[in-house]
C-alpha cells in the first residue's frame, strides 16, 4: 500500500489567503490501534476568513482523536463515531455564529483496513485473497473516485443529492462501505484537480499504471504542454498495489519559475581568476623561497679558547622548510576563495547600491505620475488618471514588500495611489450598516436569499423551512417546504410575482403568497449537469451548466416545457465554460471563474466586459441583473464589497465594510436602489 499527497500550486495558509486545502494521513501507532485501520481525510475551504484558517486541521483531529479513542469497538462504529464528533464540531462552530464556511466546506474521510478474506481458514495466510474494508463519507463538492479492474467509479455520487439536516447540525449525514482488492486505486481530489485531469484524461492513465512512484506520477501528470498545471487543490491517491503499507509521500506540484544558473553569474568571474593563477603561482613560489630563508638557522660553533672549534648543529635546524606541491596546491585554492569571496562581497555591494539606484528612480517616477494623474482629476479626466495610477501602483507594489531603506517611502506613496484609485472607483467606506433582522442560530440558519412583491425569502440547503422577511415592518413568517421536494433547495428565482424554488437534481417547486403551489420534474438535456445558477425573463426559465458552459432554457414551465429543455447558446458561439454565476436584463450575463463577465445576446457572445475598478477582483462571486434597470450588481466576499457597475463595465458605486465579513447572498428592489445583504445570520440594507 502507497499512499501520494499530491499538492498542487499550495498557496500560504494566512490572513490573506482565498481559499486552504490540506490532505491528513493517520497511520496506526500501536497494537490496538492497527486493529481500526488507517484514517485518511482530504479537505478544501473556499472564501476563507481569518478566524477558519485553522478549520480544516481542527476538523481532522477531532476526528482522528475520535476514531482512535478506544480499541473496544469495531472499526466500522468508530468511524460512526468520529462522523458524530466531527459534526457536533460544526455545529459548535455555528454556536459561535462562524457560519462564514457553510456552503464552502468540502471534506472527504475515508477508513481503511486490511483484511485477509479467504473462505476456509485451512488456507496459510500467504495465500489468501487480500482485500481493504474501506469506510467513507463526504460533504460538499469533493470527488471519491475507485480505479478498479479496467473501470473508474464515482464512489462519491450517492451523496451529491444528500440532505443535510439542520437541526441538530449534520454536514456528515451517512457512510459507505464496502472492500477494494489488491491493485486498486482510490483518488480524492478537489474540484479543480477533478475538472483538469477530466480535461486531460488522466484518469485512465493512473488506471494502466500498474505501479505507482513518485517518477511516474510526475511523468502522468507531464501530459500538459506547459508543465505543471495552473490548478490549485489536492488529490490524495492510495494505491493498494504494493505492500506492507509505506509512509505516505507528499508530493508538491508548483508552477516552473525561471531557472537560475551559476554558471551564467558566475564563469566572467571566473575566467578572470584563472588568468590570475600563473601570477598566484608565482607569488606562492617567491613565499616559499622566503619562509626557507628564515628558517634555514646558520651554524653554531663552540669550543675552548685555543681548540680547534668544533660545530654543532642540530638535525633541526640542518633542515630545511619544504613546502610541498599539495600545500602549494592548497594555498592556492585557499587564496582563490578569498578572493572569490571578495569579489562576490563587491559584486554583492555594487548589485545593492545599484538596486538602490534603480528604486530610486522608480519613486520618483512614481511621484511624478502621481502629480500627472491628480492634475487629470482637476480637469475630471478620470480615465486618463486611471490609467497612469494603475500603471504607478503596479511599478511601486513590489518595493513595498522589501525591506530596505526604501520601503517606508514606497508604502506613503501607494497608499497616496491607493487613495486616489479608490476615489476613481467610487468606493465607499460603510462603518455601520443598517441591520434589518438577525436570525436565531438554532432557529435558522440561511445561506441564500430572493426578494418577491416587497418581501425578502431565505432558504438552505441545510433545512427544509423557508422564511419571509418584511424589510420594512420586520415581520417574519415561516414555511415548510412540501414533501419531496425539500432535498437541498439550492436556487430560486422570481418568476412573475412568484417565486420558483429548485431541488437537485430536477425539481421545481412554485410559491405564491403564502402557499406553495404546483411542482414538477424538468426533463433534463443528459445527465452530467452542474446547474450553479438559475433565472427568469419573460415566462422562460434559464439554467446555467458551468460543466459544458451551456445555457438551457425552458419556454412556459407551466405549459408543457419541462419537457422540451433548449439550448439557448447557438453551437458556433463561445461557450460560457468555467462560469459560476448567471443573470439575465434581456442579455444574459455570464460571471466566469476568472472574474470576466461575458455578455450574450441572442444566443451569440457578444463581448467581455473591462472590469476597472480598485480594490481590483480576486474572486467575485455572484452577478445581478433585473429587466428594465441600466446596472449590474457583483458580490465579492473576499473583500468585503457589494459593486453597482453600468452595463459598459463602468462603476457606479462600491460598498465596502468591515462588518461584511461572511458575506453569502444578496439582492435588489424593483428599482435598484436598495440594496440587501445577507452577512451570516445578519441581513443589512444599504441604499444607492
Amino acid at each position: 500500500m502507497r499512499i501520494f499527497e499530491l499538492h498542487f500550486n499550495p498557496r500560504p495558509k494566512n490572513e490573506s489567503a482565498e481559499e486552504i486545502f490540506d490532505s491528513f494521513c493517520y497511520e496506526p501507532e500501536n497494537t490496538h490501534e492497527k486493529r481500526m485501520g488507517s484514517l485518511y481525510a482530504v479537505g478544501e475551504l473556499r472564501n476563507l476568513l481569518p478566524q477558519n484558517i485553522h478549520l480544516l486541521n481542527n476538523l481532522s483531529r477531532v476526528m482522528k482523536d475520535k476514531f482512535y479513542a478506544t480499541s473496544f469497538q469495531a472499526p466500522e462504529k468508530a468511524f460512526e463515531s468520529c462522523l458524530k464528533a466531527a459534526n457536533e464540531f460544526l455545529a459548535q462552530e455555528v454556536s459561535k455564529e462562524n457560519v462564514s464556511w457553510l456552503g464552502n466546506l468540502n471534506f472527504a474521510v475515508l477508513r481503511l483496513t486490511l483484511h485477509h478474506f479467504a473462505g476456509k481458514r485451512i488456507l496459510p495466510k500467504a495465500l489468501r485473497k487480500k482485500q481493504w474494508t474501506i469506510d467513507f463519507s463526504k460533504a460538499g463538492g469533493i470527488k471519491i473516485f475507485l480505479l478498479s479492474a479496467k473501470q473508474i467509479i464515482d464512489l462519491g455520487k450517492d451523496f451529491d443529492f444528500e440532505e443535510i439536516e439542520p437541526y441538530p447540525l449534520k454536514i456528515f449525514t451517512k457512510s459507505l462501505s464496502g472492500r477494494i482488492s489488491f491493485g486498486d486505486k482510490i483518488m480524492i481530489l478537489t474540484q479543480g484537480v477533478y475538472d483538469f485531469f477530466s480535461k486531460k484524461d488522466l484518469f485512465n492513465k493512473f488506471l494502466e499504471a500498474t505501479i505507482l512512484d513518485e517518477k511516474k506520477i510526475r511523468e502522468i501528470l507531464k501530459t500538459d504542454e506547459e508543465g505543471t498545471p495552473e490548478i490549485s487543490g489536492v488529490l490524495l491517491l492510495i494505491d493498494s498495489m504494493s505492500e506492507p503499507l509505506k509512509r505516505p509521500k507528499i508530493v508538491t506540484f508548483k508552477k516552473e519559475l525561471e531557472k537560475f544558473s551559476m554558471k551564467e553569474v558566475f564563469f566572467p568571474l571566473l575566467k578572470i581568476l584563472l588568468k590570475l593563477n600563473l601570477a598566484v603561482r608565482v607569488l606562492i613560489d617567491k613565499i616559499t623561497f622566503k619562509l626557507q630563508n628564515i628558517f634555514s638557522l646558520p651554524k653554531i660553533k663552540i669550543g675552548r679558547k685555543g681548540e680547534k672549534q668544533r660545530s654543532l648543529s642540530s638535525p633541526i635546524f640542518k633542515q630545511k622548510i619544504k613546502i610541498s606541491d599539495n600545500l602549494k596546491k592548497n594555498l592556492i585554492l585557499i587564496f582563490l576563495l578569498i578572493v572569490l569571496l571578495l569579489a562576490g562581497f563587491f559584486i554583492f555591494q555594487l548589485q545593492e547600491k545599484q538596486k538602490l539606484k534603480e528604486g530610486e528612480k522608480i519613486l520618483s517616477e512614481v511621484q511624478e505620475k502621481i502629480l500627472k494623474a491628480e492634475n487629470f482629476l482637476i480637469f475630471n479626466n478620470e480615465e486618463q488618471s486611471w490609467t497612469i495610477l494603475k500603471e504607478a501602483w503596479e511599478e511601486i507594489l513590489p518595493l513595498t514588500k522589501e525591506e530596505g531603506p526604501l520601503k517606508d517611502k514606497a508604502v506613503s506613496l501607494n497608499d497616496s495611489i491607493e487613495s486616489n484609485l479608490k476615489n476613481i472607483s467610487k468606493l465607499e467606506l460603510v462603518s455601520d450598516p443598517e441591520i434589518v433582522f438577525e436570525f436565531d442560530p438554532k432557529e435558522f440558519i440561511p445561506q441564500k436569499m430572493v426578494y418577491s412583491n416587497g418581501d425578502l425569502y431565505f432558504f438552505s440547503p441545510l433545512s427544509n423551512k423557508l422564511f419571509k422577511i418584511n424589510p420594512q415592518n420586520k415581520n417574519k413568517n415561516s414555511y415548510t417546504f412540501p414533501s419531496g421536494n425539500d432535498k437541498e433547495v439550492s436556487l430560486a428565482t422570481n418568476f412573475g410575482g412568484a417565486i420558483l424554488f429548485f431541488s437537485k437534481p430536477d425539481k421545481i417547486v412554485f410559491f405564491q403568497g403564502e402557499n406553495f403551489g404546483q411542482s414538477f420534474s424538468l426533463k433534463l438535456p443528459y445527465s452530467d449537469l452542474n446547474l450553479v445558477s438559475f433565472a427568469s425573463y419573460q415566462g422562460g426559465i434559464y439554467f446555467l451548466d458551468s460543466k459544458r458552459g451551456e445555457i438551457i432554457k425552458y419556454l412556459s414551465p407551466f405549459e408543457g416545457g419541462k419537457d422540451s429543455p433548449q439550448f439557448y447558446l447557438n453551437s458556433q458561439t463561445k461557450k460560457a465554460a468555467d462560469s459560476k454565476s448567471m443573470a439575465i436584463n434581456g442579455s444574459i450575463w455570464i460571471l466566469k471563474e476568472d472574474n470576466i463577465v461575458s455578455q450574450y445576446y441572442n444566443g451569440r457572445y457578444q463581448k467581455d466586459l473591462s472590469l476597472e475598478f480598485f480594490p481590483f477582483p480576486k474572486r467575485l462571486y455572484k452577478i445581478f441583473a433585473r429587466p428594465y434597470l441600466p446596472y449590474l450588481y457583483l458580490l465579492e466576499p473576499t473583500q468585503n464589497r457589494v459593486i453597482v457597475l453600468e452595463k459598459t463595465g463602468e462603476v457606479v458605486k462600491q460598498f465596502q465594510s468591515e462588518k461584511f465579513d461572511s458575506l453569502k447572498d444578496f439582492t435588489v428592489s424593483e428599482n435598484g436602489k436598495t440594496i440587501w445583504i445577507l452577512n451570516g445570520l445578519i441581513i443589512y440594507q444599504i441604499t444607492l
